[in-house]
């Protein structure tokens, strides 16, 4: 009977050290470690501006603003009209190329994929998501998504974006 326990407790031993150690294993430890890039940080912005079709019949953005972890930024953007399908009556599906610079010159570049919806003639609300592209300075190896909501008047020329989301903890460089 002793030889049964003994035999059990060592099986049982095992099972706990083999639950315990198998995340690590495996690579999902139980303990986050980040690799440079990956910690998310939350990340929102806001900016605005002038908005005007370009030579090539898309919107383009140029303003400034203020967005965590840059501060002041100026933004330069520009619209690609997609195929998605529109989930409003006349809206307008595009990805909206966004480049925000801060003042130092540290850049983070995004995409959003986002609709378009008209409020009135020539004005438009449009909510999505976003994602970084890339970045420079800080943000050369960022990563990041997150959710958009904007505006653009056509006869009054304005803008606004609001981002809000995560994007990798910035670098020192």
């Amino acid at each position: 009977m002793k030889t049964f326990y003994r035999k059990t407790f060592r099986l049982w031993r095992l099972l706990v050290a083999a639950i315990l150690i198998a995340p690590w294993i495996i690579g999902l430890g139980t303990t986050p470690v980040y690799a440079a890039g990956t910690h998310q940080v939350p990340f929102g912005g806001f900016f605005s501006g002038a908005v005007a079709f370009g030579s090539n019949g898309a919107p383009q953005f140029n303003g400034n603003g203020i967005a965590t972890y840059l501060g002041r930024i100026t933004n330069e953007g520009y619209v690609v009209f997609t195929a998605v399908p529109a989930d409003c009556v006349g809206g307008v599906p595009n990805d909206n190329f966004e480049t925000l610079t801060a003042a130092n010159g540290d850049s983070l570049t995004i995409v959003s994929h986002d609709v378009a919806c008209p409020i009135a003639q020539n004005v438009y609300h449009g909510s999505g998501h976003w994602e970084v592209l890339g970045g420079t300075g800080r943000f050369s190896d960022a990563s990041g998504h997150g959710t958009l909501d904007g505006y653009s008047d056509f006869n009054r020329g304005v803008f606004y974006i609001q981002l809000t989301g995560t994007i990798s903890a910035p670098g020192g460089k």
